[in-house]
């Protein structure tokens, strides 16, 4: 049995003061107050990242799974418990080899505890930014069929040919779909959140602008009460301001912290060369390529530079996540659930992880 307390717990429902949490057997057997001395000053839900390009020196679309655990053991010291790999577009011959790689990934004790896949592509729309666009035609109906259950997100661009049918294939599958990367306009984007799709990825990156007239797919994905946000949060992709516009529209209730991490020191993402400039991954042409945000870093952020709540910040990056994949063990800390936990000190740096009761940080 592990015991592990905190000036401040945030629990389901909310903060408890003086607290200490006691966990067995990978699950939270007991939360109470104490009213002695504490380890941390907060005590809060495990970080889970839903976009994971890479991290460091690993690109997960080219390099070898051996090099993978580096990516789970980075991203807990950022305070990730579980995350999602993420893979941008490649040529259709190279998903079947990457899903396995994943599955087996998973199946194994990394620390950080992989939830499944998310494909950003191949079939993204007309703003593929860093990508490659490498699927021609029409959205292959057979291929959305074909997914193995490892996949969890598939981002896809509403303005593909047979996107809304694909949208309706996947959900049925019980695959979450998310809009990106798109020139949609709000006609359509409207079309593919009624098909099904519920999610858009990294909001106002890879997206035309909002206009009075014109809210387009961004204006379309803030103005409904069921579709859920991600947002990077690293100063570089947007900035404060819209990132409060962002909270203020869907409430802390329907936005995602995000990394859309890449392999910041491996000189590409996929197929692209890239390199840091001023704090962010570059194409050659000077357009973002991922991140090198971490999602500590993100709430940090949020709470210092757009006065978010912390529980607030927090929740976006632990319990939303687990909300919009259907996770309710996760992300939460509440009598029986998933003991993943993260210690932060007054500065809100990460002190302590753990992964169902085991200190993986």
């Amino acid at each position: 049995m592990t015991r592990i307390s905190a000036e401040r717990v945030l629990t389901a429902t909310g903060w408890l003061d003086e607290a200490e949490v006691e966990v067995a057997d990978g699950r939270i057997g007991l939360v109470r107050q104490m009213g002695r001395g504490v380890d941390a000053a907060y005590l809060v839900p495990g970080f889970i990242d839903i976009q994971v390009n890479g991290f460091g020196d690993a690109d997960l679309a080219t390099s070898s799974s051996s090099e993978w655990p580096k990516v789970a053991s980075g991203l807990a010291a950022c305070g990730v418990t579980s995350w999602l790999p993420t893979l941008i577009s490649r040529p259709l011959d190279a998903y079947p080899g990457w899903f396995e790689a994943v599955a087996e990934f998973a199946r194994c004790d990394h620390g950080s505890g992989v939830l499944g896949a998310h494909l950003e592509g191949p079939w993204l729309g007309e703003l593929v930014g860093a990508h490659i666009d490498v699927a021609a035609g029409p959205i292959d109906l057979d291929w959305c069929r074909a997914l193995p259950a490892t996949v969890r997100i598939v981002t896809l661009g509403p303005e593909r040919s047979g996107a809304l049918e694909a949208i309706r294939c996947l959900r049925r599958r019980g695959i979450i779909v998310a809009a990106g990367h798109s020139k949609a306009d709000h006609l359509l984007a409207q079309r593919a959140f009624d098909a099904g799709a519920s999610l858009l990825t990294h909001c106002f990156n890879a997206s035309t602008p909002i206009h009075h007239r014109d809210p387009g797919l961004t204006g379309a994905a803030l103005a409904r009460d069921d579709v859920f946000i991600s947002l990077i949060a690293d100063g570089q992709h947007v900035h404060p301001d819209m990132l409060k516009i962002a909270v203020r529209a869907k409430g802390p209730g329907r936005m995602i912290l995000v990394s859309d991490s890449s392999g910041w020191d491996a000189g590409a993402l996929g197929s692209t060369a890239i390199q840091l400039v001023e704090g962010a991954p570059r194409t050659p042409d000077g357009g973002l390529a991922g991140s090198c945000l971490t999602l500590d870093a993100a709430v940090r952020y949020m709470v210092d530079q757009c006065g978010l709540r912390l529980e607030d910040a927090v929740r976006s990056a632990s319990t939303v996540p687990a909300q919009l994949l259907g996770e309710p063990d996760l992300g939460v800390i509440q009598l029986g659930g998933q003991a993943d936990l993260v210690a932060l000190d007054d500065a809100l740096e990460v002190k302590a992880v753990w992964q169902r009761g085991k200190q993986i940080a």
